[in-house]
């Protein structure tokens, strides 16, 4: 009785991986041939780019010696890692939010 439950798993595991085998790269091309590039409309107002359904006034933040002293140490930071350049946006945009960019030695 046990070796007829595990011949059944067995049977089932395989077919599932053939399955998959099969499926993967059918769906792969399936999405490949949906997946149309699509062009990214922007506005231009004087030096700036809009993107496309952007409304109302943008804000900006002012940022103070040591922010800007801490951005850098960021970039600096992700390019000595091997990081790309997204890495550092996000590594600015975290660290603008947890701490506003402020050194907390405080805490």
């Amino acid at each position: 009785m046990n070796t007829i439950l595990r011949k059944s798993v067995l049977g089932i595991a395989g077919l599932a991986f053939t399955g998959g085998v099969f499926a993967g790269p059918v769906a792969a091309h399936a999405a490949d041939t949906t997946h149309a590039a699509k062009p990214v409309a922007v506005t231009v107002q004087g030096d700036k780019l809009i993107p496309h359904g952007v409304q109302g006034e943008q804000s900006r933040i002012e940022l103070g010696d040591e922010q800007t002293a801490n951005v850098k140490a960021i970039i600096a930071a992700t390019k000595k890692a091997g990081m790309d350049e997204r890495a550092a946006v996000v590594s600015i945009a975290t660290a603008l939010q947890e701490s506003k960019l402020e050194n907390l030695g405080h805490l």
